[in-house]
């Protein structure tokens, strides 16, 4: 009797032994959760198939009954999937799932990703106000030389005219200063060289070696080497004033736009990651999806920059812009659909345009 039932049964190929073993799976996840009815003629099948492997006793009736009982459980689960339920479960009792790898990698990137934009946030910030303040300042001290100029030494006014002048230089120059250490993070710790241009510095070389031809008069030589020095001082004021707007320029229009369409593109994919985790249908589909999710974020957080104007936002009005950033990198669905109406008006346009071109040229030839 044993030898006529051995000979009776059929060798297990691989895939078959995987079935068995993924649909045994699936009657467990179906018993545990409860959130579908299992069959019970499905379980006994499955139940029966494992043995039967174990014993050595598979027939080709044995094989087309695990295959419909496998087919008919991956549908009474789905969306469910032995793919989803392979990925949250731990293979390993000390290694996690690739579910819980995921939610880590997404949740560790987020807080990169939010400190690098308040480091960023608060950089932009503290430049846009020193580069405003420092141009207030400059003009303030311009119109302060002026009253300066005019007021009469023994005038009662010409003390505080005189200490309120100095008083804006001194805060010009902190500020001055404080423009440059913060332009140095760009300019990866150099300064500015100034040089004088080349007209300048021969009118200037000119004019010293008139002054000493003629006679040796130490003040007026002096004051030809403080107009020099005064000179290459407001050549590095400009320089450093016209650096630092053209980098506020690129952090409003280009990198803090980016960045905050990024925070909210992580913040979708964490919120829509638990949400798969729970229901247990996350796959290595969804780590695709939410690794392309990321790119897409980050442009259109981009492209809202791309419509901002920098020179018209002050510091604190630039959130705004940068709020709709983020709303669109966390829902970066809406951008496209966007785009795609547009090109359908465009298409729909120009089709029309054509069509109405196409009949006063029939009505010719006819």
């Amino acid at each position: 009797m044993i030898n006529k039932k051995q000979s009776n049964s059929i060798e297990v190929s691989a895939d078959i032994a995987q079935v068995i073993q993924e649909g045994q799976q699936l009657v467990s996840y179906m018993a545990k959760h409860g959130q579908v009815s299992l069959d019970p003629e499905l379980a006994e099948v499955m139940i029966n198939a494992k043995y039967k492997l174990q014993k050595k006793q598979w027939s080709a009736q044995d094989e087309r009954d695990v295959l419909h009982s496998y087919d008919q459980l991956a549908k009474a689960v789905a969306p469910v999937s032995m793919e989803s339920i392979q990925a949250i479960s731990r293979l390993d009792v000390d290694k996690p799932s690739q579910a819980e790898r995921a939610v880590a990698w997404y949740r560790r990137y987020t807080l990169v990703a939010l400190v690098c934009l308040l480091l960023v946030q608060v950089y932009y910030l503290f430049g846009h106000s020193l580069a405003h303040d420092l141009k207030v300042l400059y003009e303030s001290r311009n119109e302060w030389q002026v009253k300066v100029s005019k007021a009469s030494v023994d005038s009662a006014e010409y003390v505080q005219i005189q200490q309120s002048y100095e008083e804006v230089g001194q805060r010009l120059d902190a500020n001055y200063n404080l423009l440059k250490v913060w332009n140095r993070v760009w300019l990866f710790g150099l300064t500015f060289n100034s040089d004088i241009p080349p007209y300048s510095q021969e009118k200037l070389a000119v004019e010293q070696r008139r002054l000493e031809r003629e006679q040796a008069n130490a003040n007026e030589l002096d004051n030809l080497h403080l107009s020099q020095t005064r000179l290459k001082a407001r050549l590095q004021l400009f320089e450093n004033m016209l650096f630092a707007q053209s980098v506020l320029e690129v952090l409003q229009g280009y990198i803090l736009p980016l960045l905050y369409g990024l925070l909210g593109a992580f913040i979708f994919v964490l919120r829509d990651l638990l949400k798969e985790i729970k229901a247990i249908t996350f796959t290595s589909d969804s780590e695709i999806r939410y690794r392309l999710r990321l790119t897409l974020g980050a442009l259109g957080g981009m492209i809202i920059g791309w419509f901002l104007n920098p020179q018209e936002l002050s510091g604190l009005a630039s959130l705004s812009p940068m709020a709709l950033a983020f709303l669109m990198g966390y829902n970066v669905d809406v951008l496209f659909a966007i785009m795609d109406q547009i090109i359908d008006k465009l298409r729909d346009a120009l089709a029309n345009g054509s069509a109405a071109q196409a009949q006063p040229e029939r009505r010719k030839v006819e």
